[in-house]
């Protein structure tokens, strides 16, 4: 494990230490949101809160593998830790709604849900499992699906192709729903151009960024259905280490991860929008739904809703989702990438 030591306070000094697990790899710009956090809770204490960041932390392996770093954090073995939400529904099933596909319109509605009621609601639900929830981030963002062969342009063209995802009981769902074989990967993305190669996969559920980080555009030639659904992590620390810091403090860890993941989200935006105009460069395609295609594909997976996705969120959570009102412009977005995917001008046959 690697440790970021830049802008650390003498822990010795410290009253509050504060060891904060990454669980994941894919850090792009939360190494440097961490670090602003950091600097903020070190210097605002004036060294009485230190915080020792540990990088690319053990985590989730394999799908439905429990995250090792929410447990750790749970039980005090360390005090903070951030990890991908589909490993957070180990803790708590509904962290899956962001893999639930249509489900969100696009990044000003996900800012809604992320700093609003529900976001509030995610974040407070696991403090029955001893994590008090800090902040969401993207470390991802909008997923997309990456095809070797074939365009998607409805519901029907995802029949018989195998297609790799997480495998968790959400997308495991909605794949299955429309004809395709889910290949349950985990967050194995290195083996994604091998398993194309071999013809073990013919699609994945992937971001434009981590397409571009793996060179994938050798293998795989259409990047489809962008926006239906989301790469996100959370932040988090364990409650009981939370609650028995003052209330200052406590104020300042919240508003300081807040400001954090927000930062990330809006950098992490430009950063698949960089990626994407890599990838265009090199022939990957995007393939972008006429509104019409789009209802389709939202029309086509109301069973999957019903039959299974509810079941692990729960209605009243999807409910909710949808009712969520689009956030205001954030002003470290650029309104150009904030808006949906799905309001660009598509010409093209039905």
């Amino acid at each position: 494990m690697a440790f970021l030591t830049a802008l650390a306070a003498p822990s010795s000094a410290a009253t509050y230490k504060i060891r904060w697990y990454l669980g994941h790899q894919n850090l792009d710009y939360f190494e440097e949101a961490a670090k602003d956090f950091k600097n903020v809770v070190e210097t605002a204490s004036k060294g009485d809160i230190s915080v020792d960041i540990v990088l690319q932390a053990t985590d989730d392996a394999h799908p439905g593998q429990p995250s090792d770093v929410a447990a750790k954090v749970a039980s005090g073995e360390i005090e903070m830790g951030h990890s991908f939400v589909d490993t957070m529904g180990s803790v708590d099933p509904k962290y899956h709604a962001f893999e639930a596909p249509y489900l969100f319109r696009g990044y000003r509605h996900m800012e809604g849900v992320f700093e609003g009621p529900v976001g509030s609601e995610l974040l407070a639900d696991m403090r029955s499992q001893g994590i008090e929830g800090l902040s969401f981030t993207y470390s991802g963002g909008a997923n997309g699906i990456a095809t070797t062969s074939r365009e998607l342009r409805s519901p029907e063209d995802l029949k018989g192709l195998k297609i790799g995802c997480y495998g968790d009981a959400v997308d495991q769902a909605w794949l299955k729903s429309l004809g395709a074989t889910p290949v349950p990967i985990g967050r194995k993305i290195e083996s994604i151009d091998k398993m194309a190669r071999t013809g073990d996969l013919d699609g994945v559920v992937i971001t434009w960024r981590n397409l571009e980080r793996e060179s994938l555009d050798t293998s795989f030639k259409y990047f489809n259905l962008p926006n239906s659904s989301y790469l996100v992590s959370v932040t988090y620390i364990n409650k009981k280490y939370f609650e028995g810091m003052p209330k200052e403090y406590r104020e300042l860890i919240s508003k300081a991860s807040l400001e954090a993941g927000r930062i990330e989200r809006a950098r992490t935006i430009e950063l698949n929008e960089d990626a994407k105009s890599e990838m265009a460069s090199k022939g990957v395609r995007g393939v972008y739904l006429t509104e019409a295609n789009r209802a389709r594909f939202v029309e086509a997976l109301r069973p999957a809703y019903k039959n299974a996705i509810e079941g692990v969120l729960s209605r009243g959570l999807v409910s909710k989702i949808k009712n969520t009102k689009d956030a205001p412009t954030n002003p470290l977005i650029p309104e150009a990438l904030s808006r949906s995917e799905r309001t660009k001008t598509v010409k093209t046959t039905e």
